[in-house]
């Protein structure tokens, strides 16, 4: 009986990151994300300043406070909707190949061109906003992602329960990115499985 399993790869699967496709692909869905929503569309080209942009990069923080003071957005919005935007873009950056570092440093980037300059164009960013939007890239980046690896890997090894497939989808973007992108090459992987009479050891190709 395979009391645990464990997968070593033998050569690391490498997958290819486009920084430029990336920023690209991003950019626009923030801009279809501002065009779709009638409200948002409306005031920035209504209210959108270059000088609020310019004083809340000049005050970053006294801005950020003031802006979280006064932002009176639902629950659902900044607890959730926040946060689990920027969980998925930091699933799909991981999904494309990028550490942890470099997954944290593009989405910080993204949450700060947005507080400060797209919504900071027409209103104060916000703290709270700030605050969400960290902590759904940290929980993609250490939590979700590291998971649905290890149940990926679990599952090629020939661990069919339905917990890893559930771990799996932690990371949908396993799925959408290769749909988009195409599938990655196979690499090869050893795995060692702690049976009662021993070791089981085994080769297979991951996709």
């Amino acid at each position: 009986m395979v009391l645990a399993g464990l997968l070593l790869q033998v050569h690391a699967e490498q997958k290819k990151k486009n920084l430029l496709q990336d920023v690209a692909i991003i950019s626009a869905v923030i801009c279809a994300y501002v065009l779709v929503l009638p409200d948002t569309r409306q005031r920035i080209f209504r209210e959108a300043s270059i000088a609020k942009v310019w004083n809340n990069f000049k005050y970053p923080v006294r801005s950020a406070c003031e802006g979280g003071r006064i932002d009176h957005n639902g629950f659902w919005i900044n607890y959730v909707g926040h946060p689990l935007s920027f969980m998925a873009l930091g699933l799909y950056l991981k999904e494309r190949g990028y550490n942890n570092l470099e997954t944290l440093a593009f989405t910080q980037t993204v949450n700060v061109l947005w507080e400060y300059g797209i919504e900071g164009s027409m209103w104060l960013p916000s703290s709270k906003d700030l605050f969400s939007d960290l902590c759904g890239s940290l929980a993609a980046a250490f939590i979700l992602a590291p998971l649905s690896n290890r149940a990926e890997v679990r599952i090629a090894a020939g661990d069919r329960r339905w917990g890893n497939y559930l771990l799996y989808y932690l990371n949908p973007f396993k799925k959408i990115n290769r749909l988009i992108f195409g599938s990655r090459k196979k690499s090869p992987a050893l795995h060692f499985f702690p049976s009662r009479g021993g070791v089981i050891i085994g080769m297979n190709w991951l996709k």
